[in-house]
């Protein structure tokens, strides 16, 4: 889009990208402007800030309609879960944290204009971002806000708020946003195409569902999924030893908050539950509410140290404080991180920490949750410090990044094409576009001036030098050439 000076239109390659709107592009551009570069660091830096903002939503929710202590022990409990906090947070530049603090927020705009008894705010406000969300990434905002409205006014005894003018603002708010955009889209390219080409929103969406699946694939999603769930929001899932009892469900009515955030949760998600392609990344928008949900029950239950869930509870911790100390000590002895900068120190000071950490644990068993909380906060520094690194040495990207810099090298301002129909990874396009300042176009002449990125499968016919080899998956690339006849 800054290369061709066009922020409507999203193209992939130079050929048009219809597989989402271009909100989050625009999220990049942001991050690329407020650095002034093209660097990993301004594409991420944006996800990562939602990503915060997720957790200092659930804070404030928190906060005012529960209580601090509660505020505070839910906000955290979101930014360390695991699958975000070990893989998503800081080491991926995509979609899904941007997409989920904006349905996060739509949820939460629900119950605080509803108790505030101000409708109009209400749907004008969820509307907005719900069409936030459509234009970031597509069709399943509109099903999230279908859902939440009609199970929440449901639920209250309210329905008929649905077919009130306040309603009508808000949808006319959510046509105006979303219909602007494909108004002014049509004016550069034929807006249908978004929902009839190969790759449409509508085939993005439908593809993950049970509709596109057999019973075979879903029987197992239907099993695995709620303890992937589970596993994702770790360290918050050790919370439901306080959540399995007879009077929770009790308790859980009497704070409408909880509630509030167990049906919009239950409703949501039922729909990914039974959509055998579902990804943990689509649902991040929905994991704060069941930490939310889990939190209350550690928090509301009896608060005597001696209860045997509590002892429980202080073992799991304990166990898991020896486990990760042992494997911070044992980090300076794996061969494969000794090229590592810094794995002697970073395992020194992280396993000196840890045992503080554990003597801490053994004097005072009412701190049980916040040494779980620094337990995991440890881990992630020691994470950022050496396992990051090997990935950055190690992993594919790293090649992809090196073959990208070559081949920018090697051209420098010659004119570059792909190739036909070869598909090389993005990660090097991405590189290779940014170092070139140049969209990487494809090309089906064959012009001997040019030099191309191929697949080596599709040369079979051709006359060519080759300046450069490089593989993707089992495909063998190269740059070339083409010679005169």
């Amino acid at each position: 889009m800054l290369f061709r000076d066009n922020w409507i239109v999203p193209t992939e390659m130079g050929e048009y990208y219809y597989k989402k709107p271009p909100v989050y592009n625009w999220v990049i551009i942001g991050g690329f402007s407020l650095f002034r570069n093209y660097s990993e660091y301004a594409v991420r830096f944006l996800s990562i800030l939602s990503f915060l903002g997720m957790g200092v939503l659930v804070f404030l929710m928190g906060r005012r309609y529960v209580n601090n202590h509660f505020g505070i022990y839910a906000g955290l409990l979101t930014w360390i879960m695991a699958d975000v906090l070990f893989y998503f947070s800081a080491t991926a530049g995509e979609i899904d944290l941007f997409y989920s603090f904006i349905t996060l927020a739509s949820f939460f705009t629900i119950f605080h204009f509803h108790q505030k008894q101000n409708l109009y705010a209400l749907f004008i406000a969820t509307y907005a971002l719900g069409a936030i969300g459509t234009l970031t990434k597509g069709l399943p905002s509109p099903v999230f806000l279908a859902v939440s409205l009609g199970v929440f006014f449901l639920y209250q005894g309210e329905f008929r708020q649905l077919f009130s003018l306040s309603h009508l603002a808000g949808i006319l708010t959510f046509v105006l946003i979303v219909g602007g955009y494909f108004w002014w889209y049509d004016h550069y390219h034929p807006f249908i195409n978004y929902f009839t080409s190969e790759d449409s929103l509508w085939s993005q969406s439908s593809e993950r569902t049970m509709l596109e699946n057999s019973f075979f694939i879903l029987l197992p999603h239907l099993l695995l999924f709620p303890l992937e769930t589970l596993k994702n929001v770790i360290p918050a899932s050790l919370l439901l030893l306080f959540i399995i009892r007879k009077d929770f469900f009790t308790e859980l009515r009497q704070q409408p908050f909880i509630f509030f955030c167990l049906i919009i949760f239950l409703s949501n998600i039922a729909i990914y539950w039974i959509s055998p392609g579902t990804r943990s990344r689509y649902v991040y928008m929905l994991y704060p509410l069941l930490i939310i949900i889990l939190t209350f029950g550690y928090t509301n239950f009896s608060q005597s140290t001696d209860h045997l869930r509590f002892r429980w509870f202080h073992g799991i911790i304990l166990g898991l404080i020896v486990i990760s100390g042992l494997t911070c000590l044992s980090l300076s002895f794996i061969p494969q991180l000794a090229d590592i900068s810094g794995t002697v120190a970073v395992s020194i000071i992280s396993t000196l920490v840890i045992a503080v950490l554990l003597i801490t644990h053994l004097r005072k068993r009412s701190l049980a949750l916040p040494n779980l909380i620094a337990l995991i906060i440890i881990l992630r520094f020691v994470f950022a410090g050496i396992i990051l690194p090997y990935r950055a040495q190690n992993g594919s990207a790293a090649q992809d990044k090196a073959d990208a810099y070559e081949i920018a090298q090697i051209t420098e301002n010659e004119s570059l094409f792909l190739f036909e129909d070869s598909r090389c990874s993005l990660t090097t396009v991405f590189y290779l576009e940014r170092e070139r300042t140049e969209v990487l176009r494809r090309n089906t002449e064959i012009n001997s001036q040019y030099y191309y990125l191929a697949n080596r499968s599709l040369l079979s016919d051709q006359m060519y030098e080759v300046f450069y080899t490089f593989a993707y998956g089992d495909q063998e690339f190269a740059l070339i050439k083409f010679r005169d006849p």
